[in-house]
């Protein structure tokens, strides 16, 4: 079962600065890997995740490091899914109202979205000092909130919230499932309120 940890990073003006320039260059990669899927779907061919992720991470590799990739099969995430709409759509199974479009771009009026994305091994969480390291950016950001959820971590997304003036990591984890074999059922709702 996946969860996220949603905690608020304490960044100072410097810190700030490297994440905003970082969020860009992420902006930058997503929007390039986009535009090659793109020029293919719209030409009639193939989509080749695979050579337009190996195109941007040589491009990109130099300022994200290996996240670069991670950037590059999130896109692929979101076109796999637009994929599996218009399949759906065709099916009848979509309402006739819903018209499925191919992801978009991060860049829109001279302002980008602002999120980096991080390899799960990436970065390490040190509960103790309440902070999060980023290995490849040698960056400890300070955080506050509280780690609900502990198991394998997964891909770190940090989103700058316009409305709070505020950076939030988004960290995955994967938990593990124990069931354990009786003669009793139970079940629970997933807002975990109603215990059944």
């Amino acid at each position: 079962m996946k969860r996220t940890n949603v905690v608020k990073l304490i960044a100072d003006k410097q810190a700030h600065e490297r994440l905003k320039e970082l969020a860009v260059a992420t902006a930058k990669c997503w929007d390039e890997v986009n535009w090659l899927r793109m020029q293919q779907f719209k030409e009639g061919k193939r989509v080749d995740f695979n050579g337009t992720e190996k195109t941007v991470y040589v491009k990109f590799k130099s300022v994200l490091k290996v996240n670069a990739q991670q950037v590059a099969r999130k896109n692929a995430e979101d076109w796999r899914s637009f994929f599996e709409l218009i399949k759906m759509k065709k099916e009848g199974k979509l309402p006739s109202w819903l018209k499925p479009r191919p992801p978009g771009y991060w860049k829109e009026e001279d302002k980008y979205r602002m999120m980096v994305i991080v390899r799960n091994d990436r970065y390490v969480i040190d509960k103790e000092s309440r902070e999060i390291y980023l290995k490849d950016f040698h960056l400890a950001l300070r955080f506050k909130g509280k780690l609900k959820w502990e198991g394998k971590q997964g891909r770190l997304e940090i989103i700058y919230n316009e409305a709070r003036k505020a950076w939030y990591a988004h960290i995955p984890v994967e938990l593990e499932h124990k069931a354990e074999k009786g003669n009793l059922t139970a079940s629970a709702d997933l807002g975990i309120v109603n215990l059944a």
